[in-house]
């Protein structure tokens, strides 16, 4: 989901081409098995033969390699996560959610943009199933404080007592250990292209994974 046109053409523009090469290559692989030569000799029932190497992975030709799904499993559309999130995903549906180098909204006056806050993570608790994981990473440190602060402790409201339950009851931070062995963690920080274009900077990432919690139960 994307509000920015020229982002949302760019992905689209991406997912196209991708799924054109899949369909190259899946062509490829068929025509290189329907005109592979066949082995008309016979050898004795007894005799010795030495055995033919193990076929190539059928998902591998040459550099390039088919994907499960071929990229038809993944789309784009122009909308409004912040407004309507829930309108195109029900309850306990999603898996995994990936917040990538948000727009961090430096001002204090537009710190309400921020598509991390306790209404919005309320959502993304809805939304995800009980051990799904929510991802983000930023290349702005105080960003991803105001991250860990609003997942962990919640939105402190000014002049009043905390709420007695918020969206952070609902979340608990992934482990270092295990975010070393995660793949999705290993491409956000180096596969995409604003992952990419912060490495060329020389700039820093910081990355949070949170762990949906169960519901808690109702009071008897």
């Amino acid at each position: 989901m994307e509000i920015r046109t020229s982002v949302l053409e760019y992905v689209s523009s991406r997912i196209h081409a991708l799924r054109n090469q899949q369909q190259r290559l899946k062509n490829k692989a068929a025509n290189a098995s329907s005109t592979e030569p066949q082995d008309a000799s016979t050898q004795p029932e007894n005799s010795e033969s030495t055995p033919a190497p193990a076929p190539a992975n059928d998902d591998e030709i040459g550099t390039e390699k088919l994907f499960p799904g071929n990229f038809e499993n993944i789309t784009a559309i122009r909308s409004n996560t912040m407004k309507f999130l829930p309108n195109f995903f029900g309850h306990h549906q999603l898996s995994k959610i990936f917040i990538c180098f948000p727009d961090p909204h430096f001002k204090a006056r537009k710190h309400k943009a921020r598509i991390i806050s306790e209404s919005l993570n309320s959502e993304y608790a809805f939304v995800l199933r009980p051990g799904g994981l929510l991802y983000t990473i930023t290349d702005v440190e105080e960003y991803h404080q105001w991250v860990l602060r609003h997942f962990l402790h919640g939105e402190q409201p000014e002049g009043g007592p905390a709420p007695a339950s918020s969206s952070k009851d609902l979340f608990e931070r992934v482990s270092e250990e295990e975010l070393a062995l995660d793949p999705c963690v290993r491409v956000m920080k180096f596969e995409t292209e604003e992952s990419k274009k912060v490495t060329r900077n020389k700039g820093n990432k910081y990355v949070a994974v949170f762990r949906r919690k169960a519901d808690p139960e109702w009071p008897a």
